[in-house]
C-alpha cells in the first residue's frame, strides 16, 4: 500500500490568513502555497501581490485572488496583502506613502519566511504597480509585474481630484447627526478614503518614467481603455538590458468596473503573465512541504481601547472575530455584519472595519465574514462568485450564528447589513429567532424574486421623490433637461408607480386603524410587526434622498407609519451622504450612531449582568458552606 507523504491536499494548499508586521499596526496577507503536485514541483520564487487603492482596491480584490491562485498552482508561492489604514489592516500614523513601500518591504521579508525562498517578484495594479515599481531594488526583487500602472504620482493625484469634484454628493448635512455639524469634504479625502495633501506630495515624488530603468525582466500590461500610456513607460525603459515584455490582451477595463459585482476576472492576462514569469524560473523537485505557523490574532488600538481581532474560518467561509480582552460576550448579543453587495468583508470605504472595532471597543463581540462566493470565502452550492442574491446566503448567516455559539457562546444575535446586506439579515431574522436585532441601512428590496437580476433592478431604477422635488429648483437639472439628458419617460414611469403604492399605503393604514386588525397589512409590514412583537430590535437607517427612502415608504408609508409606536422601532435619517455613506463624517456619524443605539436598547443586559454575578458567586460560596440561601433582604444587607 502506498503511504501518502502529504497531508490532506486541500489543507496543505488553502490559502492561509495571517497577522504580519508591526505589533503596534499589523496588516493582514493571504499567503498561498505553491500547490507543488499540481506543477510538479515549486519555482522557489515568491510573488507579493501590491494592491491599488481605494475603489480600485475594492473592485480587483477577486482577480487578484484568482491571480494568486493561478500563480501557485503554476508552482509560485504568493502573498497578497492589505496595506496600513487600508482593508482589514490597522491604522498607522505617518506618510501614507512611505507607510505603504515600508509595508510592501515587510511583506516581501515575510513570504521569504514562510516560503523558505529567496526569490521575490512583484505586482502592482494601478497605484500598487507605482509602489511595487518604487520598491524593486530595496528588496532585492528578480521580476517586475505591471498592470496599467500609475506613471505619474502626481498626474495621479490631480486625477483623482477631479474625479472627487465630480461627485454628485450633496454639500448640505443633517445638523442632528452626532458629529461636528459644521465639518465639510476637503481634498483631504477621496471617496470615502483618507487622501491627504502629505499623501498626494510624497506620490508626486514618484515618477516611474523618471525611476531607473528595472535591473529585471518586467512583464508590462496595457489597459484597454486608455491607450499611449505604457507606451511611454516602454520607450523611457528601453535602453536597459534586461526583458521588457509589453501586452496589449484586453481584460483591463470589464475588471475595473463601477460595481464589484460587475467585475470580469482577466484571465488571459493572468495565464500569460503566469506562463511569463514561469520562463525565468524553472521548477525544482520538493521532498515534502510543511504547513507554515501564521498567527491567527492581532491586538489593535482603537482609540484608547485595544481590540482583539481574531482570523476565523466557518463551514469554508473566513471572517475576523472583533472583541475587546476582557469583554463578557453574555452581556450583549454578537453582532454579525453582511456583505454589500460583492465587495468583500471591509466594506464600502472600510465601513464595516470601523463598525466592528468600534462596537467591540464597546463590549460587543462582532463578526465579519464573506458569505459563499465572496472574497476568500468558498463559491456557493452551484459554484458560483458574486451572486449577491444567492439563496445559499440565509444558510451562511444561520451557520455563522451557530459558529458563534460554539466558539465563544454567544446568546444571541444582531444582523446588520447595507442594501442587499440588510435584505439578507431581513430575511434571516425571520427565519431564526436567535436574531434580536436588525440594523438594516438603505434596504432597496425586501422580496428577489427567482430571475431577478441587478442590472435589470438597476435599469428599472431611479432616485428618491426627496431628490426629483429639490432637483427641481436647480439650474443644471433644466440644463440637462434641455439637452435630452433626462429620461422622462422611464422617471416618469416610475414616479406614478410609486403613487400608485402610497394610495395603497394610505388604504392599509386607514384599514389598520379603522378595523384595528393586520389583516389589511401587506406581507412585509406584517413580518416587520412579527419581529417586533418577537421582541426583535429594529434599527432602519436611510440617506434622506436615496431610493430605499421610497422602497421603505411603499411598504411601511411615510415615516413608517404602519410599522405603529414601539420603542423597538427606529428610523433614522441622513442627509448630504450617498446610497453607501461615501463621504467620511457620514461614515463616522453612521457608526457613531448605531453604536450608541445598540448599547441603548441592550443595556439592561449589563445591568443584569452586573446585579446576577454577586449573587451567583454568593449563591456559590453558600453551597459550599452547606447552609440555606438566605432572603432578598439579607443579601442587600
Amino acid at each position: 500500500m502506498a503511504i501518502q507523504q502529504y497531508p490532506s491536499k486541500d489543507i496543505l494548499y488553502t490559502p492561509q490568513a495571517f497577522w504580519f508586521g508591526d505589533v503596534a499596526s499589523p496588516m493582514l496577507g493571504w499567503y498561498h502555497p505553491a500547490r507543488v503536485r499540481d506543477a510538479g514541483g515549486s519555482r522557489q520564487c515568491g510573488v507579493v501581490l501590491c494592491p491599488p487603492f481605494g475603489h480600485e482596491y475594492m473592485v480587483s480584490y477577486l482577480a487578484y485572488k484568482h491571480l494568486a491562485m493561478h500563480l501557485a498552482k503554476a508552482g509560485f508561492d504568493v502573498c497578497f496583502f492589505d496595506y496600513n489604514n487600508s482593508g482589514d489592516a490597522a491604522d498607522a500614523e505617518g506618510d501614507r506613502v512611505a507607510l505603504w513601500q515600508k509595508n510592501i518591504s515587510q511583506a516581501a521579508m515575510q513570504l521569504r519566511q514562510l516560503a523558505g525562498i529567496e526569490h521575490i517578484a512583484l505586482f502592482g495594479l494601478r497605484l500598487g504597480g507605482l509602489l511595487a515599481a518604487s520598491m524593486a531594488a530595496t528588496i532585492d526583487a528578480r521580476a517586475l509585474l505591471l498592470m496599467a500602472p500609475v506613471i505619474s504620482g502626481r498626474a495621479y493625484a490631480r486625477e483623482m481630484l477631479v474625479l472627487r469634484s465630480m461627485s454628485s454628493l450633496q454639500a448640505e448635512v443633517d445638523p442632528d447627526r452626532t458629529i461636528d455639524p459644521n465639518h465639510v469634504q476637503t481634498d483631504d479625502e477621496l471617496t470615502g478614503y483618507e487622501f491627504t495633501a502629505t499623501t498626494r506630495s510624497s506620490l508626486g515624488k514618484l515618477d516611474l518614467s523618471k525611476l531607473p530603468a528595472p535591473a529585471m525582466p518586467v512583464f508590462l500590461q496595457a489597459r484597454d481603455d486608455i491607450s499611449g500610456q505604457e507606451s511611454k513607460l516602454v520607450q523611457a525603459w528601453h535602453h536597459h538590458d534586461h526583458a521588457l515584455h509589453l501586452s496589449e490582451l484586453p481584460g483591463y477595463a470589464a475588471m475595473m468596473c463601477e460595481d464589484a459585482h460587475d467585475t470580469v476576472v482577466p484571465t488571459a492576462i493572468w495565464q500569460e503573465m503566469q506562463a511569463w514569469l514561469g520562463r525565468y524560473f524553472p521548477l525544482n523537485e520538493v521532498s515534502s512541504r510543511d504547513l507554515p505557523v501564521t498567527n491567527p490574532v492581532a491586538n489593535i488600538v482603537f482609540g484608547h481601547v485595544v481590540v482583539e481581532e481574531e482570523l476565523v474560518e466557518l463551514e469554508g467561509m473566513s471572517g475576523i472575530v472583533s472583541r475587546q480582552a476582557g469583554a463578557n460576550i453574555k452581556a450583549l448579543p454578537t453582532v454579525i455584519l453582511c456583505n454589500i453587495g460583492a465587495n468583500h468583508r471591509v466594506g464600502n470605504h472600510r465601513l464595516y472595519v470601523t463598525l466592528a472595532r468600534n462596537l467591540a471597543s464597546h463590549g460587543f463581540h462582532v463578526l465579519r465574514f464573506d458569505k459563499s462566493g465572496i472574497g476568500y470565502s468558498k463559491t456557493t452550492p452551484d459554484d458560483k462568485e458574486n451572486d449577491v442574491h444567492a439563496a445559499s446566503s440565509v444558510d451562511d448567516l444561520s451557520s455563522a450564528m451557530y459558529f458563534m455559539q460554539g466558539k465563544y457562546h454567544s446568546p444571541s444575535f444582531v444582523l446588520a447589513g447595507l442594501c442587499s446586506g440588510a435584505y439578507m439579515a431581513y430575511l434571516s431574522a425571520l427565519r431564526d429567532e436567535r436574531v434580536s436585532g436588525l440594523v438594516l441601512m438603505n434596504q432597496l428590496t425586501y422580496r428577489w424574486r427567482e430571475g431577478d437580476t441587478i442590472e435589470a433592478r438597476k435599469k428599472a431604477t431611479i432616485k428618491s421623490t426627496h431628490f426629483y422635488v429639490h432637483a427641481l429648483a436647480k439650474g443644471d437639472t433644466w440644463k440637462r433637461v434641455l439637452k435630452g439628458q433626462v429620461d422622462f419617460r422611464q422617471i416618469g414611469g416610475n414616479l406614478l408607480h410609486r403613487i400608485g403604492k402610497r394610495l395603497r399605503t394610505q388604504w392599509q393604514l386607514l384599514t389598520t386603524y379603522l378595523m384595528h386588525n393586520n389583516l389589511f397589512l401587506g406581507q412585509v409590514a406584517r413580518n416587520f410587526k412579527n419581529l417586533e412583537a418577537r421582541g426583535t430590535e429594529l434599527l432602519m437607517i436611510y440617506e434622506a434622498s436615496d431610493t430605499a427612502v421610497d422602497v421603505m415608504t411603499e411598504q411601511f408609508g411615510r415615516h413608517a407609519k404602519l410599522l405603529g409606536q414601539s420603542e423597538r422601532i427606529c428610523l433614522k435619517f441622513f442627509r448630504g451622504a450617498d446610497h453607501t455613506f461615501t463621504p467620511r463624517w457620514s461614515q463616522l456619524a453612521v457608526v457613531d450612531f448605531i453604536s450608541k443605539h445598540l448599547l441603548h436598547r441592550f443595556s439592561h443586559r449589563l445591568q443584569d449582568q452586573a446585579t446576577t454575578a454577586p449573587m451567583a458567586a454568593l449563591q456559590r460560596f453558600d453551597a459550599a458552606k452547606n447552609i440555606a440561601k438566605p432572603a432578598a433582604a439579607d443579601v442587600a444587607k
